[in-house]
């Protein structure tokens, strides 16, 4: 079965990016990274460009995580959007033991020249800036 994602809304653009995730697309996944675009890691370590961007998401694409969102917040200013969502990740590492992770991400997104919505800034991990 394949899905129609309405990239040309934040929320379909996500929807989108969390498939590619699922299935493992990782081309499909990078390709939701504007040219320009900072992903902020656990540690704080902010990595740019989309090759640097890869490798982080191949490793998350090698899991094909059920990740679930839920309490999403959208704010659109012209060409740009914030997205806030809590999120929940299940997967199976390769060694086998089962992965449960869970947080709250910030993502500044761009609306690109043909109209889709795309990620400047991704902080999958915003929610721990707020953990003692």
């Amino acid at each position: 079965m394949t899905e129609n994602f309405d990239r040309t809304h934040p929320a379909g653009a996500v929807k989108y990016f969390r498939h590619c995730i699922v299935t493992g697309n990782l081309d499909g996944a990078l390709s939701c990274f504007d040219q320009e675009a900072i992903c902020i890691e656990r540690d704080g370590e902010e990595i740019s460009g989309p090759e640097n961007i890869k490798k982080p998401l191949e490793h998350l694409c090698n899991w094909k995580p059920d990740i679930q969102g839920n309490k999403q917040k959208l704010t659109i200013v012209g060409d740009l959007a914030i997205w806030v969502d809590q999120w929940m990740l299940k997967a199976f590492s390769p060694d086998g033991p089962p992965i449960e992770m869970k947080g709250a991400t910030t993502c500044m997104m761009k609306k690109n020249e043909e109209g889709i919505w795309l990620w400047l800034v991704d902080n999958p991990f915003a929610g721990h800036l707020f953990e003692d």
